[in-house]
């Protein structure tokens, strides 16, 4: 074989070699993440009291950032939402907040899940259990179903 064809060939072999690694690191699995994604989780329960046009309930945002994460507390009673720090443990997705309301210190603690934000809440009522569906649409306000889950006094 001549000098030029064994040249050739070898640079054949050698990119069909190249390829193969390239195309066998692109096989490689990822490894899974053991922290949540950046983003905003919505956990919310706010309906209207068909009576008289009333807020009922509470909705909580979640925003999760490189940089650090908060919260945002909306509820009934509430004269504008409040914005706080929140604490989370990525492993276990254990939050807890405290906010300041006109009726007083309003604290949570519990674990954010795909579905819903389920927990406890302290506030001037005492503990009270809370369950919050993740809302993954913004809509409409929906008309509250009968008894409703949280007005803050």
């Amino acid at each position: 074989m001549s000098s030029a064809g064994h040249r050739a060939r070898s640079g054949l072999l050698g990119g069909l070699v190249a390829g193969l690694t390239i195309a066998g690191l692109a096989t490689v699995p990822a490894e899974a993440r053991t922290s949540w994604v950046s983003g905003t989780y919505v956990y919310a329960d706010l309906c209207t009291m068909p009576a008289d046009g009333a807020q009922a309930g509470r909705r909580i945002t979640l925003k999760r950032w490189p940089k650090g994460d908060n919260l945002v507390y909306e509820g009934a009673g509430l004269p504008a939402p409040i914005e706080t720090a929140v604490s989370i443990n990525d492993s276990t997705k254990d939050v807890a907040f405290h906010v300041e309301t006109s009726a007083g210190l309003v604290s949570f603690r519990g674990t954010a899940g795909s579905d819903a934000l389920v927990g406890t809440l302290h506030g001037a009522d005492g503990a009270q259990p809370l369950r919050l569906k993740r809302v993954l649409r913004a809509r409409a306000q929906e008309t509250c179903p009968g008894e409703t889950t949280g007005s803050i006094n």
